[in-house]
C-alpha cells in the first residue's frame, strides 16, 4: 500500500466509507444470542447466522417498535440495511432498516394474527361452544381413512364402550386442498345427527397442520349444530381448530376416550339412575297420599260451614218477618226451617258418600299410575342390566376362562410375549392365582407367520 502509515482512527475511518459504498443488502439467517430491547437505548443486538458465516447486528429502537413481533433465537428472517464500523471499537455491524420473518417463523405470525381476529369476535368463548354429552351414543369421526389413526379411533371406542355406534367421513388432512374436504366431511357428519363428531389427524410438521389453521374451517367449526372434539398432531401442537372447537385433547386416542366413558362409569350412572327414580316415585306416592288425606278432611268440613251459613241466613230471614206479622211470619218460617233440616239431614249422608266415592277412585289412579310408572322403570332397567351382562368380561370369566397379566400387570394376549421364569397372575371366575411360566408355546397360526 502506498504512502505512510496512518492512525487507527483514520484506518477505520476508510473501512466505513468503504463499507459505505457497499450499499442496502437483503440477508436472511437465524437470530443467535438475541439481546434487547436494552433497558437504557432500546436497541437490540444480536447474531445472525447461517451455516457458514455470522455477523453482528444491530436494531435500532424505532425500527424494533415498527416490528410488530418480537425477535427470539432460532427465528428465521430477512433483514434490509447496511454495514458499518463502530469507530471507538474497530467492530463491524449490520443496522437492519427493516425486518420480516421467513419460513415457519411467518406461518406462526399468520396463524397467531388469525387467532386474534377470532378471538375478538367472541368464536374461542367457551361460553359460545356447544357442550359434549357426557355419554356419547353416536361419534361421526372425520380423518383420513389412509392412515392409521382411524383404526386407533375405532379400536379405543370399541374398547372403551362397545355400546358407540360409530361413522367415518374421509376427507384430506394435509396440503393447500385440504381445508376445502375437511369443512365438507364435516358438514356430512353434521348431517347424520350424532352425539359429537371427531376431527383428528396424527403428528406431523407445523407446516403439516396448517390445514387446520383454516379461517373458512374454523367458522365451519363454529357454525355446526354438533359439538366437536380435536385430536389433530400430539401434545405441543395447538391449531386454530382446536382453539374453536368445543374440547381440544393432544392426541386422536385422548378425543376418543373423552367421548366414550368406560363401562364401569356408565353401570355407576345407570345406578344412581335408579335411585334417583325410585326417590322420585316415592315421594309423588306421599304427596298423593297427603292429597288424598286432606280432601277427606276437608270434605265434611266444607259441607257442614255451607250448612251453618245457610241456617243463619234463614234465622235472620225469620227475624225480619216477624217484626213485620209476628203471627203468620213465624209459623211460615218455622215450617220452612223444619223442611230445610230435613233437607240437609238427607243431603248430608249423599255428600259424604260422594266424597268417599271420590277419594276411592283418586286413590286408585294413584295407585294405577304409580304401578305402571314404577313397571316402566323396572323394564328399562332390566333390559338395561341385560345388556350391561352380555358385555361384561365376569360373563367371559364364568364359562371357564380367565384374565392373565404380566409381571407388569398388562393383560397378556400373546404367548409370545412371555418368557420361561417370568410370573404371571390370573383372573377367574371366582377368586384369582399366582403362577410361574415353565414354557411358551405359540400357536400353529403364527408359527408359521
Amino acid at each position: 500500500m502506498a504512502g505512510g502509515p496512518v492512525s487507527v482512527a483514520r484506518a477505520l475511518g476508510i473501512a466505513k466509507g468503504a463499507l459505505a459504498g457497499v450499499g442496502a443488502l437483503r440477508v436472511v439467517g437465524e437470530v443467535s444470542g438475541f439481546r434487547g430491547p436494552n433497558a437504557r437505548s432500546g436497541h437490540c443486538y444480536f447474531e445472525l447466522k447461517d451455516e457458514e458465516a455470522s455477523m453482528s447486528v444491530i436494531v435500532w429502537r424505532s425500527t424494533y417498535a415498527k416490528l410488530g413481533f418480537e425477535l427470539k433465537d432460532g427465528m428465521e428472517v430477512e433483514m434490509s440495511g447496511s454495514f458499518d464500523v463502530y469507530v471507538r471499537s474497530g467492530k463491524m455491524s449490520f443496522i437492519a432498516s427493516r425486518v420480516e420473518v421467513t419460513g415457519e417463523g411467518a406461518l406462526r405470525q399468520r396463524v397467531a394474527a388469525l387467532a386474534r381476529k377470532l378471538a375478538a369476535e367472541g368464536l374461542m368463548d367457551e361460553s359460545a361452544k356447544l357442550k359434549v354429552p357426557a355419554f356419547c351414543e353416536r361419534v361421526a369421526v372425520v380423518t383420513s381413512l389412509s392412515g392409521s389413526v382411524k383404526d386407533d379411533v375405532v379400536r379405543t371406542l370399541g374398547r372403551r364402550n362397545r355400546l358407540v355406534e360409530i361413522e367415518l367421513v374421509s376427507c384430506s388432512v394435509q396440503g393447500a386442498d385440504a381445508p376445502p374436504t375437511i369443512t365438507r366431511a364435516l358438514k356430512a357428519a353434521e348431517a347424520s345427527r350424532p352425539d359429537a363428531i371427531l376431527l383428528v389427524r396424527g403428528g406431523g410438521s407445523y407446516e403439516d397442520l396448517m390445514a387446520f389453521n383454516d379461517e373458512g374451517l374454523a367458522r365451519t367449526i363454529c357454525a355446526l349444530s354438533v359439538p366437536v372434539v380435536t385430536g389433530i398432531g400430539h401434545e405441543p401442537d395447538v391449531t386454530i381448530a382446536d382453539l374453536v372447537a368445543s374440547r381440544r385433547q393432544s392426541t386422536p386416542t385422548a378425543a376418543a376416550e373423552s367421548v366414550a366413558p368406560p363401562m364401569s362409569q356408565l353401570v355407576g350412572a345407570l345406578l344412581e339412575r335408579s335411585r334417583r327414580l325410585e326417590a322420585t316415585i316415592t315421594r309423588r306416592l306421599e304427596g298423593a297420599s297427603e292429597a288424598l288425606e286432606g280432601i277427606g278432611h276437608r270434605a265434611p268440613l266444607s259441607l257442614a260451614q255451607n250448612l251453618r251459613r245457610r241456617r243463619e241466613a234463614l234465622q235472620s230471614l225469620a227475624s225480619v218477618r216477624v217484626m213485620r206479622d209476628p203471627s203468620l211470619i213465624v209459623l211460615d218460617r218455622a215450617r220452612d226451617l223444619d223442611r230445610a233440616e230435613e233437607r240437609i239431614a238427607d243431603a248430608l249422608p249423599r255428600g259424604l258418600a260422594r266424597q268417599e266415592e271420590l277419594l276411592g277412585r283418586l286413590g286408585s289412579r294413584a295407585n294405577l299410575a304409580a304401578r305402571a310408572s314404577v313397571e316402566r322403570a323396572s323394564g328399562r332397567l332390566s333390559a338395561l342390566a341385560a345388556s350391561l351382562t352380555a358385555l361384561s368380561p365376569l360373563a367371559v370369566l364364568s364359562r371357564g376362562y380367565a384374565i392373565v397379566r404380566d409381571e407388569a400387570g398388562h393383560v397378556v394376549a400373546k404367548a409370545a410375549s412371555l418368557r420361561a421364569g417370568e410370573a404371571i397372575s390370573a383372573i377367574l371366575a371366582e377368586g384369582s392365582l399366582e403362577a410361574e411360566v415353565t414354557a411358551v408355546r405359540e400357536s400353529s397360526e403364527n408359527a408359521t407367520r
